[in-house]
């Protein structure tokens, strides 16, 4: 007696109807926004370290990344090479890269048809953005 093979596996993502590469770039993502907010803050701290090598954090002292947190601020400070506007930008950067990671899952959850997958992530993402402009300015 023969056996008939079943359907087959799963792909190693877990989901039927989301193609492997697409695991593959939602890794990619996470991997990029990492080295990019990596190298940003070590390049940043260095030349920080060294315009300012006598420097110490007095926690009485006025935020000095403060008029980097506008846009318009944080353009001007990069345009101008302020090694603290930098530091801000690999801030942004280590924030916004688990941000496009759940993003990136919500589409391709959706485009897979993977509809609970997709509320989920969906939940995920509106709770990050409740974390980051609710919770966050009341711990100010």
């Amino acid at each position: 007696m023969t056996t008939t093979p079943g359907p087959d596996p799963e792909p190693s993502g877990g989901a039927v109807g989301i193609p492997e590469a697409a695991y593959h770039r939602m890794a990619l993502i996470l991997r990029i926004g990492l080295a990019l907010a990596l190298a940003l803050l070590a390049i940043a701290m260095a030349t920080y370290l060294a315009e300012h090598p006598q420097a110490t954090w007095n926690p009485s002292e006025a935020n000095p990344s403060a008029q980097f947190l506008t846009v318009p601020g944080l353009a001007t400070g990069l345009v101008h090479g302020d090694p603290t506007a930098f530091l801000v930008l690999g801030v942004l950067c280590l924030v916004a890269t688990p941000i496009l990671r759940v993003l990136s899952g919500f589409y391709y959850f959706a485009q897979g048809r993977e509809r609970s997958m997709a509320r989920i992530t969906l939940l995920v993402f509106a709770m990050l953005l409740v974390g980051l402009f609710v919770i966050g300015p009341l711990v100010r």
